[in-house]
């Protein structure tokens, strides 16, 4: 409930406070804001609470983490070949080399989400779910968190909505993946900010058309992370990673990134 409670808190409070409109152009600030919404209530779950915030170690499933790149980016090529949209070649190549920056500086504000969606309400999920009730669970919650500003009018478009719907079920499927894998909030952080800086933002500048098909509210985007998540999902239910998962159910429990649920987890 701390976690919950203060969530929304700061959430609504900076919705009143920085109602984007405009005459302030206060939606860049809107949305550091909400993006640190989870993270504040992360904390307050750890430090008023019981609450244990899993941050894992770095490790190889970080490069995991640039899958998501790599799908959209060929999701849009293969729509650019198929004719569905045009391809400026110049300013995708920028997109791509300007990713050694734009990506890490994504991953500072995609991290404000994170602690909050993988490192607190996923392991709190998984120690009482099993894989799929515990992702359709956590990324339902996601979803609901963005509603709200994409009906307002401040972020997204509400006519994409669906495709919006289904990218963030694709993603939330395939982070899930690599977060139970990694035991880490690291890789997602690195699909957060890499799907932030180059699938929803950079990429429209390379790739042009209906406004149906580009960008996060877009087809292409959506499909191509749906595939992707339905894919891993499959992997690693195929191999193990169903069963609940023993993360720890309060501050200083004995738990190490090795502990394993029932079956065994790569």
């Amino acid at each position: 409930m701390l976690y919950f409670g203060a969530l929304i808190a700061v959430y609504v409070v900076g919705v009143l406070a920085l109602r984007p409109t405009e005459a302030n152009g206060n939606s860049q600030n809107w949305a550091l804001v909400g993006m640190a919404a989870p993270t504040v209530g992360a904390l307050a779950a750890r430090f008023l609470g019981p609450g244990v915030i899993v941050w894992g170690r770095l490790n190889w499933w970080l490069f995991a983490g640039l899958l998501p790149i790599a799908v959209g980016l060929l999701g849009y090529w293969l729509a650019a070949s198929a004719g569905l949209i045009t391809t400026d070649s110049p300013l995708v190549v920028a997109a791509l080399t300007g990713a050694w920056f734009s990506v890490p500086m994504a991953m500072l504000t995609a991290t404000g989400e994170e602690i909050g969606w993988r490192g607190f309400l996923w392991p709190l999920v998984r120690r009482r779910f099993t894989f799929l009730p515990a992702v359709l669970i956590v990324t339902a919650i996601w979803w609901i968190y963005h509603v709200p500003v994409v009906l307002m009018g401040w972020y997204g478009s509400v006519s994409g909505l669906p495709a919006f719907t289904v990218a963030i079920f694709g993603f939330g499927c395939f982070v899930s993946v690599i977060t139970d894998r990694s035991r880490a909030i690291w890789p997602s952080v690195v699909a957060h900010g890499g799907w932030n800086a180059l699938v929803a933002t950079a990429f429209i500048g390379g790739f042009t058309g209906h406004s149906d098909l580009i960008g996060e509210f877009g087809w292409v985007a959506a499909i191509s992370m749906l595939l992707l998540g339905v894919a891993t999902v499959a992997w690693h239910l195929t191999t193990g990673g169903g069963e609940r998962i023993s993360y720890p159910a309060h501050f200083g429990s004995d738990w190490t990134a090795d502990t394993r649920s029932k079956t065994t987890v790569d």
